[in-house]
């Protein structure tokens, strides 16, 4: 399967960075407690399946107020990431899951619904021409992106 991938840098507000650092975090915070729970269960002997991290994230989101700022789809990614860098070490693919600190937590996976591109235009001359346009995703706000590969048709 070929995949395509889009360069583009974004802008936002001070209120929507300060929103979107705060989402970082709180990923960040639920990938640690999956990762000592799941050593808590390692040194009983067992480990949890994909299914049960994912559903132990939605158990934490309910729980506590603080997880509750992220989307429950946005909480099993957290688990499925977890589930995979797991799954790589015991593969002996890669180093063994290490606690992560908020400030290196970069990316963040929004659910299906929860954007949507709008204000599309073409900024330039012919051959260096870009693409802008305000991408909004729910409960964070609205980026402005500058798109510097324009994709042939927008998947919106």
């Amino acid at each position: 399967m070929r995949v395509k991938a889009y360069r583009f840098r974004g802008y936002a507000s001070k209120g929507t960075v300060g929103v979107l650092k705060t989402r970082l975090e709180v990923a960040c915070k639920l990938y640690n407690a999956l990762l000592h729970l799941e050593q808590e269960e390692y040194r009983k002997k067992h480990s949890m399946s994909r299914n049960e991290l994912r559903q132990l994230a939605l158990d934490l989101r309910k729980k506590n107020p603080e997880f509750q700022a992220l989307h429950s789809q946005v909480a099993q990614q957290v688990a499925e990431r977890f589930y995979q860098a797991r799954e790589r070490f015991f593969d002996g693919l890669a180093n063994k899951p290490k606690e992560k600190k908020p400030h290196k937590c970069l990316s963040l996976v929004c659910q299906r619904s929860g954007w949507r591109l709008r204000d599309t235009r073409r900024v330039g001359k012919a051959e260096n021409s870009k693409m802008k346009a305000r991408l909004y995703l729910s409960k964070v706000g609205f980026l402005t992106l500058t798109l510097y590969r324009v994709p042939l048709r927008w998947a919106c």
